[in-house]
């Protein structure tokens, strides 16, 4: 039905000009399409390396950060400064 119609309305010459065109605006949309989807991946891929850099700095600071057992001093350093005020 759809190919009688495209014979009658394009004529027997147009129908191959049609298809060609059709055929290249397909593959025009599917690049663009993978274009797109390059981009998005692209951009995904950075994100996670950028998230990943920053997990691995945080994790060395914290590491870095946080006190061992054997570096705690055995006793509480004493605060020195005026006595507080009596009254």
């Amino acid at each position: 039905m759809v190919m009688l119609f495209a014979l009658l309305f394009f004529g027997s010459k147009g129908i191959p000009d049609l298809a060609r065109t059709m055929g290249r605006t397909m593959r025009q949309v599917r690049d663009a399409s993978n274009e797109v989807q390059r981009e998005i991946q692209r951009g995904a891929s950075d994100i996670q390396r950028t998230v990943a850099e920053q997990r691995r700095t945080f994790q060395q600071t914290v590491e870095g950060e946080v006190p061992r057992k054997t570096d705690l001093p055995k006793d509480p350093p004493k605060e020195e400064g005026p006595p507080p005020p009596e009254s």
